[in-house]
């Protein structure tokens, strides 16, 4: 009876706080309105009830503290998706109170019951299947996408890196050079085999395509061989297959699928090491897995060597499994050194612009200054390496490349050591502003089913458009039927669920809660293997655009490896 009547009162305080909405409610594109909250109880009723007769429900304090944190996330995130600031929060409290306090327990539960199912450890391990074998399955699922996309997507950076391989702009390495190598290879191919740009595309595609099919396929193995649930490795089968992300941008030329592809196979690899496997294969793999995320990105340098040192502390005593993290981390920093030091300077290329990497204090200095509260000294010392005055109609509280297009050029150490100087005083006079300008440029990594409008999400079609083209001098084909596959995405778009399992924020919740779980005595050692998606989080949490696919990538790759790791061992309870 007890339990009924927690049962009775969570669903109505969640059905309550999923009732509320800083903006418009949006109707079912499926089902009539009544049916939806109609399903919506039933839903809640089996979550809620299935939980409560767990044993210990209420026992994990991580999760209760993680579910707060998503809670509090999502009710501030409501209100800037709607209205650009915390307004709505501030001004309606009691609303935004139910909207917070209805999710904790929907998200513990959720929770609780991953775990749990996760738990499930099999008692013998099943009929292993090749990882060739599942990454070719995988192909087969994605071919329908290929045929709507032949010979393949060319992003909006390949399109630059293309300009530059052509003469047509300056070659730098704002997309990594190494990557701008590839599309040159490539297009070399195609026009040298059969004198066609759509060779060129299509063999970049499909061997892309086949490598992330064949280390998806890899990883499903590995957790065949465990004793993990039989549910996760078919689970992620599915995943792998059938969401739209992995077959559009496996064929999609561009920088951060096969960064992508480095940073899974670096925590597949570091699993491997830290799990007692060693030898020849293992220090090469994982120096190629090291070696590629140093070329493929240009902070990727900083996840390769992050994740090796640490790996090759945890291993300092263990003289067999030390050498392929040691060997992994001295690769890095050879390539790294080479190419900036040698390759760089040698061709000419002009290095990645240092704004890059400002953008969390240029939106917060360019949101205090649109709110004009710049005092005079401050404003002059600002106004030295970007004019304040262009500030207020740059700043877009989602994108922060119109404020770092406003840097001055030839500005002087003085004045670089002046702003950096003041950044902190600006920090400390408008605390608020500051945290609104950060918080509107990261929540949607954080918010499950938030797609940002800034930039394109899924790539599919002509991507030219949105720079400028190489038409006229490599004359790759877009598929007509691209325009349809576009349009049916879109509608696919209108639905809530949908938009949960494409979006980035979902998978952000999975790095988070792998991170929460993980952090125990027992399971330190799998903790290496998620330092990867971690650092990526970390990364979009500091990037130039909000809720970005591209930039999540690895988040969407890794998300099966978090799972499985999680799964690894039975803690006990907090």
């Amino acid at each position: 009876m007890k339990k009924t009547i927690l049962c009775a009162l969570a669903c109505l305080l969640t059905l309550c706080a999923l009732g509320v909405t800083a903006g418009a409610a949006e109707p079912s594109a499926v089902l009539p309105f009544g049916a939806v909250w109609a399903l919506a109880l039933a839903a809640l009723w089996r979550l809620y009830r299935a939980w409560l007769v767990l044993e210990k429900p209420f026992a994990h304090k991580r999760l209760w503290a993680l579910s707060l944190v998503f809670a509090g996330v999502m009710t501030l995130g409501q209100s800037f998706s709607a209205l650009g600031t915390a307004e709505w929060v501030t001004g309606h409290k009691l609303a935004a109170l139910c909207y917070l306090l209805g999710r904790v327990p929907l998200y513990y539960a959720l929770m609780r019951m991953l775990v749990n199912a996760l738990s499930l450890e099999r008692t013998q391990a099943a009929k292993l299947i090749p990882g060739w074998k599942i990454g070719a399955a995988l192909l087969v699922c994605w071919l329908p996408w290929y045929i709507c996309l032949f010979p393949g997507t060319v992003s909006n950076d390949s399109v630059s890196q293309l300009m530059s391989i052509l003469g047509l702009k300056e070659l730098t390495n704002a997309n990594p050079i190494c990557q701008t190598g590839l599309v040159a290879l490539f297009r070399w191919m195609g026009l040298t085999i059969a004198n066609s740009p759509d060779l060129g595309v299509a063999l970049y595609c499909i061997v892309q395509g086949v490598l992330m099919a064949w280390l998806m396929g890899a990883l499903i193995a590995e957790m065949e061989k465990s004793l993990a649930p039989r549910w996760l490795a078919w689970g992620s089968f599915a995943f792998y297959a059938f969401c739209p992300i992995f077959p559009v941008f496996a064929f999609c030329i561009g920088k951060d699928t096969n960064f992508a592809m480095a940073v899974l196979f670096l925590a597949l690899e570091t699993w491997r090491t830290t799990h007692g496997q060693h030898g020849w294969k293992r220090i090469a793999c994982t120096c190629m897995a090291a070696v590629g995320c140093v070329l493929l990105r240009n902070p990727g340098v900083y996840l390769a060597s992050l994740t090796l040192a640490l790996t090759l502390l945890w291993a300092i005593r263990k003289a067999k499994l030390r050498t392929a993290p040691l060997c992994g981390l001295l690769s890095a920093a050879l390539v790294f050194a080479v190419l900036h030091l040698a390759v760089l300077p040698m061709f000419d290329i002009a290095p990645m612009p240092e704004t890059e990497e400002y953008s969390i204090p240029l939106q917060q200095i360019a949101r205090v200054a649109a709110g004009e509260a710049l005092t005079p000294e401050q404003r002059e010392i600002v106004d030295g390496v970007i004019p304040v005055d262009e500030l207020k109609g740059a700043y877009n509280g989602e994108l922060s490349d119109p404020v770092k297009d406003l840097w001055r050029a030839g500005v002087t150490p003085e004045q670089k050591a002046a702003f950096w100087k003041v950044w902190p005083q600006i920090i400390k006079d408008n605390p608020m502003t500051c945290a609104s300008a950060t918080f509107h440029n990261t929540y949607g990594y954080l918010y499950p089913g938030y797609v940002s409008i800034i930039k394109p999400t899924l790539l599919i079609g002509d991507q030219a458009t949105r720079t400028a083209s190489v038409k006229g001098y490599y004359d790759y084909s877009v598929n007509p039927l691209s325009v349809k596959l576009k349009a049916f995405t879109e509608t696919l778009n209108q639905n809530a669920l949908y938009r949960i399992l494409v979006s980035p924020g979902l998978y952000g919740w999975i790095t988070l809660l792998s991170a929460a779980w993980l952090m125990r005595k027992s399971m330190k050692r799998e903790l290496l293997s998620a330092v990867p998606a971690l650092f990526t989080l970390a990364g979009c949490m500091l990037s130039a655009v909000n809720g970005y696919f591209r930039y999540a990538m690895p988040l969407y790759l890794s998300a099966p490896l978090l799972l499985w790791l999680m799964a690894q061992n039975r803690p006990t309870d907090d």
